[in-house]
């Protein structure tokens, strides 16, 4: 019985500690991200950025660790490729939204012949990815490789794709970034006190 109530008093203790340590990291990044919407548009525009190649990065690290003993010697510039296709989605995204804002900024319309190039810059970047993704395709791993860009692709829509309209939703008020936050927060939060209890 006094070996039962000892496991039970260090696993009280061990609870108590995650708790504190859980509530001291969430204290923090909650002063980070009051800091972040007090600095401004620019600087959560810069977040959500960071925020998109981690995430990003995080998605395809999956996959490439999972496989990283056939892709190592076998498979040349993997890595490259999918961080090329990412700049190209960034380029194309965010290219789109760069014209609106020049059109929506009357200090900024002189920058608008140049806006109209960026379709043609988009497309030759996406021409750039697709030939040297097919110029890295081995015969022995095709099949391999393009389930491996399908990955990449989906990794693509759900990052790129998804905070695109959180850029547009930040200029569009502060609210609008604010709150879907916070439901995050909140929904994290209650699920973190519920499963504890």
């Amino acid at each position: 019985r006094r070996s039962l109530t000892l496991v039970q008093v260090r696993k009280d203790e061990l609870r108590v500690r995650k708790i504190l340590t859980r509530v001291t990291l969430g204290a923090c990044m909650f002063a980070f991200f009051g800091g972040s919407v007090y600095m401004g548009h620019l600087y959560i525009c810069g977040l959500v950025a960071l925020i998109e190649i981690l995430l990003f990065r995080e998605l395809v690290w999956v996959r490439y660790s999972k496989f990283f003993s056939m892709i190592e010697d076998t498979i040349p510039l993997f890595r490259t490729t999918q961080w090329v296709w990412f700049a190209v989605a960034i380029f194309y995204t965010y290219g789109d939204f760069l014209t609106d804002v020049l059109q929506s900024n009357s200090d900024l319309h002189y920058l608008l012949s140049y806006a109209h190039l960026l379709p043609t810059i988009s497309f030759i970047l996406y021409s750039v990815a697709f030939v040297l993704t097919i110029a890295t395709l081995q015969r022995e791993h095709v099949k391999f490789q393009i389930n491996q860009l399908c990955w990449t692709i989906l990794v693509l829509m759900l990052t790129v794709g998804q905070l695109k309209y959180i850029m547009h939703n930040i200029f569009n008020g502060l609210f609008w970034y604010v709150l879907p936050c916070c439901l995050v927060f909140t929904n994290d939060i209650m699920a973190y006190v519920s499963g504890m209890l």
